[in-house]
C-alpha cells in the first residue's frame, strides 16, 4: 500500500512545561502530515471543493508510548485505505531516529456534497490518486497498525456520573480557514476540563496514552462549551456541548502517570 513520511522535530511550542509533546500538537503534527501527502500527490488543498465536495473528519483514534521528543526528530508516515465507497481510513504511525515506533492512529474521514451538505461516495478517482491504483495489500507494519486500531467509534454512555464540569469561552484563534473550531481544539478542551484554577494536579501527575474522540457537530466562532466529565481510576470521558446543549464531540483518554524526573 501506497504511503508518505516527513520528518519533523520537535519544537519548544509543542510540549508542555515539562518538555512532554502535547496531544493537540500531535495531533495537530498528524494533520500536517496529511496534508503534505495531499500537495506530494499533485492536489491542491482545496481539490474535494473543486469537485463540489468537502472532507470531513469524523473520528481520531490514536496510541502515543511517550512523549519526550523535544528537539529531536519524528517521522510521521501515513497511507490511506477507503471502505464501501463512504469511509475513508487514514492511517498513521510515528517513529524515532532509531526507528522504534513511537506513536500510531486512525482518522475516519466522510465526503458531503457541499452544496446538498449530504453524505455522498468518495469518488473513484480521488480513491485511485491516494492508492495509486494499487490493492489493498498491506506491509507488515501497516497491517499490525490497523489490526490495533478499532475503527469502531466511540458511543455516548448511559448513566453517566460526572466529576468535572467546565464551562470553556472560544478564542478567536480556535477558528480554523473553515470557519469552526479546529479539530484539535477539542483535544485541549477534553484535558482541560480536569483542572481548575487552583487544582492542575491530575494534568501534572499524568499524561496521555491514548486517546478516542468522535466530532457530532461543528462549533461555529462565538460563545462556549461546557465539558462534562467522568474520570475513574486511568480513565476519563468527556461530552463536549455547545451553549444550547447540543452534543459537539465526545472524547475519551486513557492516562498514565507521568515520568517524575524534573517535576
Amino acid at each position: 500500500m501506497k504511503e508518505y513520511s516527513k520528518d519533523t522535530i520537535i519544537d519548544f511550542k509543542e510540549t508542555d512545561r515539562f518538555l512532554y509533546m502535547k496531544l493537540d500538537s500531535f495531533v495537530q503534527m498528524l494533520n500536517t502530515t496529511s496534508m503534505y501527502h495531499t500537495v506530494s500527490l499533485g492536489l491542491s488543498p482545496n481539490y474535494m471543493e473543486e469537485l463540489g465536495m468537502v472532507w470531513v473528519l469524523y473520528s481520531w483514534k490514536l496510541h502515543l508510548s511517550e512523549g519526550d521528543y523535544y528537539a529531536k526528530k519524528l517521522t510521521f508516515t501515513t497511507f490511506a485505505l477507503f471502505h464501501k465507497d463512504i469511509y475513508s481510513h487514514r492511517y498513521f504511525y510515528v517513529t524515532d531516529e532509531e526507528g522504534n515506533m513511537v506513536g500510531y492512529a486512525l482518522s475516519v474521514w466522510i465526503v458531503i456534497d457541499k452544496d446538498r451538505r449530504k453524505m455522498v461516495k468518495i469518488p473513484a478517482p480521488v480513491k485511485e490518486i491516494y492508492t495509486g491504483g494499487l490493492d489493498e495489500s498491506l506491509s507488515l507494519r501497516q497491517d499490525s497498525i490497523v489490526k490495533a486500531l478499532d475503527p469502531t467509534p466511540l458511543k455516548k454512555r448511559k448513566n453517566v456520573e460526572y466529576t468535572h464540569e467546565k464551562l470553556i469561552e472560544l478564542r478567536f484563534q480556535d477558528i480554523d480557514s473553515n470557519q469552526h473550531v479546529n479539530n484539535t481544539v477539542y483535544v485541549g478542551w477534553a484535558m482541560e476540563s480536569l483542572t481548575t484554577d487552583r487544582d492542575e494536579t491530575y494534568l501534572i501527575e499524568h499524561v496521555p496514552e491514548d486517546m478516542s474522540i468522535v466530532y457530532k457537530k461543528e462549533k461555529l466562532p462565538g460563545g462556549s462549551v461546557l465539558v462534562k466529565t467522568e474520570l475513574k481510576d486511568n480513565h476519563s470521558y468527556h461530552e463536549i456541548l455547545d451553549e444550547d446543549g447540543c452534543l459537539l464531540s465526545l472524547v475519551e483518554i486513557l492516562w498514565k502517570k507521568r515520568k517524575t524526573d524534573g517535576i
